[in-house]
């Protein structure tokens, strides 16, 4: 069974790169913001795992995913910070490399299977 994967970054530059990093982890859908992609979550759009760019308002989608889809893992990127963002599972600073975050995704996508 392929794992659903949602990526949310607004970044036309960097949406691609990380679609393509992913696309051999499972099936990509991409948004450019989070208010599209919550709207998909909320028609049912199937997430095994969520990978958000942190400099959106991802409050609203975290919450979403998390109440139909309690089973689905959160990914979310950014600037370094200190704390984890809230229904955040794996925080990752920029860059990212690829290695990382294709390990990061199989290993939470694993995590959401045996629960």
């Amino acid at each position: 069974m392929s794992k659903k994967i949602l990526l949310v970054d607004p970044s036309s530059m960097r949406q691609p790169f990380l679609s393509e990093m992913l696309q051999s982890t499972g099936e990509v859908t991409r948004f450019d913001g989070a208010d599209e992609a919550l709207a998909a979550v909320k028609r049912g759009l199937s997430v095994d795992v969520a990978v958000l760019c942190y400099r959106l308002s991802l409050t609203p989608l975290i919450q979403a995913i998390k109440t139909t889809r309690p089973m689905a893992k959160i990914v979310a990127y950014g600037s370094p910070r200190t704390d984890t963002p809230l229904g955040v599972d794996q925080y990752l600073n920029q860059p990212i490399l690829s290695s990382e975050l294709g390990a990061i995704v199989e290993r939470m996508a694993a995590k959401r299977r045996s629960n």
